[in-house]
């Protein structure tokens, strides 16, 4: 086992920067001198993360098995480190959001790669166990990742600190892995069938859905976007986009089917309640990355500059504490009184709290919205560990590694969806709130002293009360979602009415 701690340590850093973004995006707008009403553009910070990290989930266990675990897991360390490194220095948009990509790319292969190293370094006996602490640690970072982000930008007052230290912290860790695992009896070079048409068809569906769902329609008659936001250059390319990833998703789902060694093997998805697991933690995924992202961006309207990522910080750290205790509860409760009867309780908490989210007012008013993400980040934790629980459980015993990794990627993979899709809604209901506003241009013989006062002025009475609307509106959009999560969380009961939940 102490040969997995340097392995734990980076898979907690690169968990940590999925969510760590969130509270600091503001601060990052700001310095990157990004209109905040590009959110189309922007949400790539996040989604980009979120997509590479999901792409190589799946693919990257089975690139180890051909590599070898040990230049594969440093491989991939190294592009972490070097996609931090490009994040701590960028100064543009299109900078950052490559970064985060490349970062998300080893961030992603190093979860497949450290589950895969534990069936080579440990008995069958303490496999499970291990598997275990790599999830938690996993899904502890997504947890914890506000606060440290928010927290490091508080002590240094520059949020590029918080990509930087991950330099330090990856290269001791690679060092010791490079020691430690010289002579581990790790899976070595071999040849090993890869599924390259797989792994191709799921990067062209995923990367396609997510740009064509992420950008805005395009405005009647090439009108401006609202507050000066420049248009989307994808915005023409929405439909085609959209067309492509389910073209790109049909063709995977053939290949699948067909391959001798698939790299998504669907027969687990015949398995109801493997299927049904995965499509509700799909969806909740979608609702919790509405609070992590909205949140901050809401309060960024409400308080003043200096304070927003201490704020957030706060507020987010209620919603991923209440989150994680919810998910010990809630792996507890199952035990005793099922898994379907936990999840539906989760949902329906999680529902109502984001349904009272979205009748926050206009001022700022902490007790309330502590009180309302607490509630949310609770409900949402109880449904992750049964409904986890129920598809791992589901899969045949050979089946356990992908299952798990399936089980991981779809969460995620609703996180990198659903805040493309809600943020592109979000930003179109701006543009038609505020498309009926006149331009403010600058008059004759006016100072600009006094053209600035009256854009101030528009802002502080259309824009600013608007775009809190449009943010309070996702909120309900992820009760929806957590509603609608119901449906197929009703399916994970066994058939048998003798068997729990």
């Amino acid at each position: 086992m102490r040969q997995l701690v340097p392995v734990l340590l980076v898979v907690l850093v690169a968990a940590l920067d999925v969510t760590v973004i969130a509270p600091i995006l503001p601060a990052v707008l700001v310095d990157l001198r990004v209109n905040s009403a590009e959110a189309d553009r922007y949400v790539w910070i996040v989604s980009g993360y979120l997509l590479a990290y999901t792409l190589t989930i799946p693919v990257m266990g089975r690139v180890s098995d051909i590599f070898g675990r040990r230049a594969t897991f440093l491989v991939a360390l190294g592009v972490f480190l070097a996609g931090s490194a490009a994040c701590a220095v960028a100064g543009s948009l299109p900078a950052i959001i490559a970064a985060r990509v490349l970062q998300g790319l080893g961030g992603g292969a190093m979860v497949p790669v450290a589950m895969a190293a534990v069936g080579d370094l440990l008995p069958p006996a303490r496999r499970a166990g291990a598997l275990g602490v790599v999830a938690a640690v996993d899904t502890l970072g997504w947890v914890l990742g506000p606060l440290w982000g928010a927290a490091i930008e508080q002590l240094t007052g520059d949020w590029r600190w918080i990509f930087a230290l991950n330099l330090p912290i990856g290269a001791a860790a690679a060092l010791v892995l490079a020691r430690l695992w010289r002579g581990a009896p790790l899976a070595g070079p071999r040849r090993a069938p890869f599924d390259l048409p797989g792994a191709l068809l799921l990067t062209a569906a995923l990367l396609c859905l997510s740009l064509g769902l992420s950008v805005t329609a395009e405005l009647p008659g090439g009108a401006n976007r609202a507050l000066g936001a420049a248009p989307n250059p994808l915005s023409a390319y929405r439909l085609p986009l959209v067309t492509a990833g389910i073209v790109a998703f049909a063709g995977l789902v053939a290949v699948e089917w067909r391959a001798a060694h698939p790299l998504i093997p669907l027969g687990l998805f015949g398995q109801r309640r493997f299927a049904a697991g995965n499509v509700t933690n799909f969806l909740i995924g979608a609702a919790l990355m509405v609070a992590m992202v909205n949140v901050p961006l809401l309060t960024a309207l409400q308080v003043d500059a200096a304070q927003v990522s201490r704020v957030s910080a706060e507020l987010l750290g209620t919603f991923s504490l209440a989150m994680g205790l919810g998910a010990l509860a809630g792996g507890r409760a199952a035990e005793r009184l099922g898994d379907v009867g936990v999840t539906l309780a989760g949902l329906l908490v999680a529902a109502g709290g984001f349904w009272h989210m979205s009748g926050w007012g206009d001022a700022f008013a902490r007790p309330r919205m502590v009180l309302d993400l607490a509630v949310t980040g609770a409900g949402v934790g109880l449904v992750i560990a049964p409904i986890a629980a129920v598809a791992i459980n589901a899969a045949r015993r050979g089946d356990l590694g992908i299952a798990s990794g399936i089980v991981l990627a779809m969460r995620l993979l609703g996180m990198t969806l659903g805040i493309s899709a809600l943020t592109a809604w979000g930003v179109d209901r701006l543009n038609h709130a505020l498309r009926s506003l006149p331009p403010v241009t600058q008059q004759p013989g006016e100072s600009l002293t006094a053209y600035l006062a009256r854009q101030q002025e528009l802002a502080v009475q259309y824009a600013i009360p608007a775009t809190m609307a449009v943010i309070r509106d996702t909120f309900a959009a992820a009760a929806l979602i957590c509603l609608v999560a119901i449906i197929p969380a009703l399916l994970l009961a066994r058939r048998s009415g003798r068997a729990r939940g």
